[in-house]
C-alpha cells in the first residue's frame, strides 16, 4: 500500500518538523555560547589582548592564625636547627589573643597585623642575637578555601600559596562542570563578622580587574548549576520522561490522523 501526500499535507508536515527543530537548535546554540570562557576576547590569533590584574594585597596575620615557623643556622658553633623543618606540627604556632607568638630561644613576638614577610624579618632580626646568619621561614598553615557547587571535585582545599585567585580555586576543584553557570560564580567572604557576596562572570575578562580576584583564607566559592540541571535534582526524572514520551506519542498520533483523514 502506498501513500501519496498532497502538497498541502506536505506543507503541514514541514511546518510541524520545523516547529520542533528550531527550539532544539536555538537551545543548543545558547548552551554552547554559555560554556565558553572569556568570550569577549576576539577570536583571532593575530591580536594580542593585554589585561591588568587587580593589585595583590598580601594577607596579614590575625589572632588565632596558625603559623609554621622555622629558624635554621649554619653557625658551626651552634650547628643545630632551632626548629626542625620536617616536623610541621612541632613548628606550629598559634597567634594568641594578644597577637603574640613565642618562639624558642627568640622569645615572645607580636605578629598580629604583619605579613608573613614582615614577621620573618622580625624573627630573623631577633634570632641574629644568638645565631650567625639565621635562615627564617614563616608561612600560614590555616590558609584554606572552600569550593562548592557544580565543579568536578567540590571540597575544602588547603592553600600553600598566599597569592591564590578565583581561577586558581576553580582549577583546584577540577574546573566547572559543563552544566555550571559560568556567568554567575559566587564568592562568599567574611570580613569583620559580616558576610559579603560577590558575583563573577567567567565569560568576561573583567573578573581579572575585580578587587576580590585574589582570595583570602576562609573564602567560599560557589558554582551555580544551570536551571536544567538544578531541576533534575529536585524532580522525578523517570516521571518527567514518561510524561514527555506520552506527549510525543499523542502528538504523533494526532499528526498522523490529520494527514490521512
Amino acid at each position: 500500500m502506498q501513500f501519496v501526500f498532497s502538497s498541502k499535507k506536505k506543507t503541514i508536515l514541514e511546518i510541524i518538523c520545523i516547529s520542533i527543530l528550531i527550539p532544539v537548535i536555538l537551545s543548543s546554540c545558547s548552551s554552547a555560547k554559555g560554556v565558553k570562557y572569556f568570550k569577549n576576547i576576539p577570536d583571532s590569533v593575530t591580536n594580542t589582548i593585554s589585561i591588568s590584574e587587580h593589585k595583590f594585597v598580601e594577607p596579614v596575620i590575625q589572632i588565632n592564625d596558625l603559623l609554621n615557623i622555622t629558624v635554621q643556622t649554619t653557625d658551626n658553633k651552634n650547628s643545630a636547627d632551632v626548629a626542625n623543618a620536617t616536623n610541621e606540627k612541632k613548628n606550629s604556632y598559634v597567634v594568641d589573643k594578644n597577637g603574640m607568638i613565642e618562639v624558642p630561644l627568640v622569645g615572645r613576638i607580636k605578629v598580629e597585623g604583619m605579613t608573613s614577610i614582615q614577621a620573618k624579618e622580625q624573627i630573623r632580626e631577633l634570632a641574629s642575637k644568638y645565631y650567625v646568619d639565621p635562615i627564617v621561614n614563616v608561612r600560614f598553615l590555616n590558609f584554606y578555601i572552600n569550593v562548592l557547587g557544580d565543579v568536578l571535585r567540590p571540597g575544602r582545599y588547603p592553600i600553600s600559596d598566599e597569592k591564590t585567585s578565583i581561577i586558581d580555586a576553580i582549577s583546584l576543584a577540577g574546573d566547572l562542570n559543563i552544566t555550571a553557570r559560568r556567568n554567575n560564580v559566587l564568592l562568599i567572604r567574611t570580613e569583620d563578622g559580616v558576610k559579603k557576596f560577590i558575583r563573577f562572570n567567567f565569560n568576561n575578562t573583567d573578573l581579572f580587574k575585580s578587587p576580590y580576584y585574589y582570595l583570602k583564607s576562609g573564602d567560599v566559592v560557589y558554582a551555580e548549576p544551570l536551571p536544567a540541571k538544578a531541576r533534575t535534582g529536585t524532580t522525578d526524572t523517570s516521571r518527567d520522561r514518561f510524561i514527555s514520551l506520552t506527549a510525543t506519542i499523542v502528538s504523533l498520533i494526532a499528526i498522523t490522523f490529520t494527514l490521512f483523514r
